[in-house]
């Protein structure tokens, strides 16, 4: 025990000098980076207020609908003398409003339109555009104090931006009005920019506003509107030395009484630190590692339990409770998914042996016929799939083929999948021709079918002895045909809409004839569909080219390329949709 508490002492000793040393970092740092955040955030504010500024501005001047026209008129007569501006409330003002609502009774001077305006007499023009700018005169300058700014003023400058014509400028009872350095600018004062200011203005009208720093000021300008072939600008100046001056003092004086009080809280935590830290946390430590030895997660929480701290240590000590009794629940669990997963998985094994065992998969199917030759493959993009073949006799001379491709995938898609290939194989054997069984099964799959699930189907009768075929085509890709000494190449007729879509939907036929030698190739749209990771299509123009590389390939190994050559395509991409493909060779009467 006693080895222990000198362990525990030394442990004291170590962190109370890491804390004397990081107190000192601490408050090292902590000087210029309070400063540094105390400037940023003023600055921040400054930037904020900006904002506020040059909306309140662009707001003032808006109010008057004809607000462009009284800049037009101003900007045209900055020269005139006659212009009678004035620059703060007066009894003038109150005047010419007076005279201007004599010859107008009943004018809302916010709301007159320029149209309005341009049929007034000219000296009328003169009273609104000056009776306009007094207002806003005034408000600039209630911004201007409201927000502590040290100029608040509007320019207009053309698209070269080299000189800045002054429209208003704020000012208090302390502001010279004039066109001197120093002064609040009157009206038409025109001040040049140098290089850097002009091609800093250029890109004002892009950014919206830009901030200029220098020493003691901090400048703002922010792009208004264009009126015309000019741009009209608010600028504003914000003094910052003395504000600088005052952070410094105040974060000195934060410093001081920051190192003072981190000597009191660190006698305080140097009595506090072995009660209520180092001890709980060496139980913890240890209760904990027990656990992970043990993996006893009831007796883990029994010791646990015994550190009451009202503190970090306690709600340390409660959550790794609730961890265990976590863990031990999800092992649990993992244990029940496990299973449910083992036994799930046994369940889609079943199911896909069962999908496959539903198809002839036996090859060559039919040994004792030496006039035909037929093989098939099917990969389901799931354990199991939608797609599906049938090959059958209908009677000695008549051999039925079939492909189709359910919509969706998954279980849905085999269930529909199975009820579809047997109301087509029992339809068939019932007779009747391809169009009147499609139409008949159609309609079958149509009851309760509320899913909205639809199947395409390729669908041929070939007498076996003279080679004369029928086929239906719903809804599904068009056949692969390579006569004898021939090419594979697409046999292109009218499609008609898939199964289950509609009541009442017709079929009709399409008649063909097949050589000694002919060969059919059909497939579902999960082979030309498939996609590599630049998202193309394998297509159907590269099935043709693979088909003709592997010209005279037997049907099994013609097939095995041409997966082959999908897999390399797709380069690793998931299989997105079923995969199936049929070859019917066809020899003729022997």
């Amino acid at each position: 025990m006693e080895k222990k508490g000198k362990g525990i002492n030394k442990l004291t000793v170590q962190v109370s000098i890491f804390f004397f040393i990081g107190m000192l970092i601490t408050d090292i740092l902590s000087f210029f980076v309070i400063r540094a955040i105390s400037e940023k955030n003023v600055m921040k504010e400054k930037k904020n207020i900006t904002q506020g500024v040059s909306i309140d501005v662009e707001k003032s001047l808006k109010e008057y609908i004809s607000y462009e026209w009284v800049l037009n008129y101003l900007l045209e007569h900055e020269d005139d003398d006659n212009l009678n501006l004035e620059y703060d409330s007066t009894t003038r003002t109150m005047v010419k409003t007076s005279e201007l609502l004599r010859a107008h009774p009943g004018l809302d001077l916010k709301t007159v339109t320029a149209g309005q305006l341009s049929a007034f007499p000219e000296n009328e023009k003169k009273l609104y555009a000056e009776i306009v700018f007094n207002d806003w005169i005034n408000r600039i300058n209630d911004l201007k104090v409201a927000f502590d700014v040290e100029f608040l003023y509007i320019v207009a400058s053309d698209d070269d931006y080299l000189v800045d014509n002054f429209l208003l400028s704020g000012a208090d009872e302390t502001m010279i009005r004039g066109s001197e350095f120093g002064n609040a600018y009157t009206f038409g004062t025109k001040v040049k920019k140098t290089k850097e200011q002009t091609e800093a203005f250029k890109k004002l009208a892009l950014k919206g506003d830009i901030f200029v720093y220098s020493d003691g000021y901090v400048d703002s300008y922010k792009y208004l509107f264009k009126l015309g072939d000019t741009n009209i600008i608010v600028g504003m100046t914000f003094e910052i030395a003395g504000i600088r001056k005052t952070i410094i003092i105040q974060t000195i004086q934060f410093i001081i009484a920051f190192f003072l009080l981190q000597i009191v809280l660190f006698v305080i935590y140097r009595m506090q630190i072995f009660r209520s830290a180092v001890k709980p946390l060496k139980d913890v430590e240890s209760y904990v590692r027990e656990y992970a030895n043990t993996k006893d997660g009831k007796l883990a929480r029994v010791k646990l339990g015994k550190i009451n701290q009202k503190n970090e240590l306690g709600s340390l000590a409660d959550g790794i409770i609730s961890m265990t009794r976590e863990i031990d629940e999800h092992l649990s669990m993992i244990k029940k998914v496990t299973a449910d997963k083992e036994r799930f998985s046994a369940e889609l094994d079943l199911a896909r042996k069962i999908q496959i065992d539903m198809m002839p998969n036996k090859f060559p199917p039919f040994p004792d016929k030496k006039e035909f030759d037929i093989y098939a493959s099917m990969d389901p993009a799931k354990e199991v799939g939608g797609d599906f073949y049938d090959f059958f006799m209908v009677d000695e001379d008549h051999l039925t083929l079939v492909i189709a491709d359910v919509s969706g995938k998954g279980i849905p898609a085999a269930l529909f999948m199975a009820n579809a290939k047997t109301l087509i194989k029992i339809h068939s054997l019932q007779g009747g021709t391809p169009s009147e069984i499609l139409r008949d099964v159609s309609e079958a799959l149509l009851e309760g079918n509320e899913e909205g699930m639809f199947v395409t189907v390729w669908m041929a009768v070939v007498d076996i002895n003279t080679g004369k075929g029928v086929a239906v085509n719903a809804g599904h890709e068009h056949p692969v045909i390579r006569h004898k000494d021939g090419s594979y190449e697409l046999v292109k007729y009218r499609h008609y809409m898939a199964l289950a879509m509609l009541s009442g939907l017709k079929y009709k036929k399409h008649e063909f004839q097949l050589e000694p030698g002919d060969r059919v190739f059909v497939y579902t749209d999960g082979l030309p569909e498939t996609r590599n990771a630049s998202h193309e299509f394998f297509g159907t123009d590269r099935m043709l080219e693979a088909l003709n590389r592997n010209h005279d390939e037997k049907a099994d190994k013609l097939l095995n390329n041409i997966r082959r050559e999908v897999d390399v395509f797709a380069n690793g991409e998931e299989q997105f949709d079923d995969i199936t493909m049929l070859v019917f060779d066809y020899y003729g009467r022997v």
